[in-house]
């Protein structure tokens, strides 16, 4: 099966690809926006060459996904969004996403990961998507609440990241809550 390409009113979610090095290294070398990530900022760009294979054997493999978030009228990746820890067994996936600063509080990821969900639940029959977010990260935490996802609880020490151990929020929305949304609406 091929990665889909998803569309909204404004926007393209399609795989990564080696044309996309350049906008992914300027991305994630920016320390604003992996500064509540589990990776450092990046200094070479070999570092984004490596991550666009990183993700598409992700995808292979069958262990997760991740879309080049883009504009329809412009194909030049902004951001990404997708999914990692892949559990068939109990039907649930991780959620993660990044921007531009630039583009930040302007409602792309709003548009941009119901796409997302949309596939994973109702394409790949999933039951659970977590997220797990820095608890001094409140855009993300809002912006999680803005797509229906609960707030279950904060993991202390969770992850050891840059050289320290960091809590985490755990969030998550299960199938049942998504259908009832989408058919509410």
């Amino acid at each position: 099966m091929q990665q889909p390409v998803l569309q909204s009113a404004q926007l393209v979610l399609r795989p990564i690809t080696e044309k996309d090095t350049a906008a992914l290294f300027s991305l994630f070398s920016n320390e604003e926006v992996t500064r509540y990530m589990d990776i450092d900022a990046f200094s070479n760009i070999t570092e984004a060459t490596q991550i666009i294979t990183f993700f598409r054997e992700r995808w292979e493999k069958q262990e997760g996904m991740r879309w080049a978030i883009t504009f329809k009228e412009k194909d030049e990746l902004i951001g990404t969004c997708g999914f990692h820890h892949w559990n068939k067994t109990h039907h649930k996936i991780e959620l993660g996403y990044d921007l531009q600063p630039a583009y930040w509080g302007k409602g792309i990821m709003t548009e941009a990961i119901p796409l997302a969900l949309k596939f994973v639940y109702e394409e790949l029959q999933f039951n659970r998507v977590e997220a797990f977010v820095d608890p001094v990260n409140g855009a993300s935490s809002r912006l999680l609440g803005r797509l229906g996802f609960r707030h279950e609880g904060m993991l202390r020490d969770a992850f050891f990241e840059k050289g320290q151990f960091v809590d985490a929020d755990l969030y998550s929305l299960l199938r049942r809550e998504y259908d009832r949304e989408i058919n509410w609406q």
